[in-house]
Parts: C-alpha cells; structure tokens; sequence
C-alpha cells in the first residue's frame, strides 16, 4: 500500500525552488504569486485588527486616528527589526496614513502577542485568524475601527504538477470549505 505524505511548510513561498515535492503546501498572504510553475488557491480573505484591552483603554485615551497612537504603548509582531510601519486606510475612503514606531514590546509569536494585549500592555495588530476569541467575548477591543489594515488573501500554494496527489486534491478542497465554518466573521 503507498502511503501519501502532506507537508506544511511554515513561511510564505517566494519561489518554486522553495517547493520540493508536489505535496509541500505554503501559505501565501502577500499578492499575486511571482513564480508561474505554482498554483494558488484562495481559501480566505481577511484583515488585521488594532486592538487592545479594555483595561488598557480605561486608563489611557482610545486614539482616534493614526498619529494618536504615537502617545501609546504599541506592541508588534517583529522578527527583528527595529522600527515598524503600519499603514492604515480610512473605512470608505482613499485615505491613507502610515505611522512609524519604535514599539514597546516585540514578538514573534501572535498567541503570545494577544496574550500581552490581553494583559493591557498596549496597543497592537493581531490577524484574527490566531486567536479570534478576545475579540468575540470583548477581552479585546477594536481601536480606530475607521481605519484599517488592508486586507490579505491567505491561499494554500504547491507546484503546478498536473497529477496532483489525491491526498493534496482532498486536503485542497477540505481547507477551502472548512475555513468559511471556522471563521465565520473575519473582517475585510
């Protein structure tokens, strides 16, 4: 009997030499795909949030607009470096506005980052497909939810093979259909 074997490769896909075997999926949430040998499959679209607790909130004035955040305390997902960029755009509008920072507090691990917004350390993005929880029982809150993050489509990337495993063909299928009951209210 052959045994099929599937692969979660972790971080975003950049090239099809990333991809060694015609079961290895990635995830792919930045735009349209550079590589013509690979084959996207959108299985949801979302948007980040700015949150914080409403311990937070209580003590500190909730910002209004973008610049306001510059007198918080802004928590950020980080794998290194130094100073971050967030771009809002204003909900129903062109407007946009990036604020630069140097944040409080870093990680590079989302469930840690909500467990710290959590805490009322400050002010952070969060994608709500991590933990979407805080966000539905009001231990976090939505801050300038007139202006957003853009949005992202996270597909399931593999190479273009036309015999495509039917483990992979199955998996494809059930991540695109599950994925609409497992989160049912994402923003975008």
């Amino acid at each position: 009997m052959r045994r099929a074997s599937m692969r979660w490769l972790p971080h975003p896909i950049k090239d099809r030499a990333e991809v060694k075997h015609p079961s290895d999926f990635r995830n792919h949430a930045r735009g349209p795909l550079r590589d013509s040998g690979l084959v996207a499959r959108r299985v949801l679209t979302y948007r980040h949030r700015l949150v914080a607790s409403p311990g937070y909130l209580a003590e500190h004035p909730a910002p209004v607009i973008p610049r306001d955040l510059h007198n918080h305390r802004l928590l950020a997902f980080s794998l290194g470096k130094p100073d971050h960029r967030w771009t809002f755009i204003r909900a129903g509008h062109a407007d946009r506005e990036t604020v630069t920072f140097q944040p409080h507090f870093t990680m590079n691990d989302y469930i840690g980052l909500a467990t710290a917004l959590m805490a009322g350390s400050g002010i952070g993005d969060l994608p709500p497909v991590v933990q979407p929880e805080p966000l539905r029982d009001g231990r976090l809150i939505e801050v300038m939810p007139g202006w957003q993050f853009r949005t992202f489509d996270l597909s399931l990337v593999h190479l273009g093979h036309r015999h495509l495993p039917q483990p992979v063909r199955l998996f494809k299928d059930f991540a695109t259909q599950m994925t609409a009951s497992l989160f049912p209210d994402l923003p975008v």
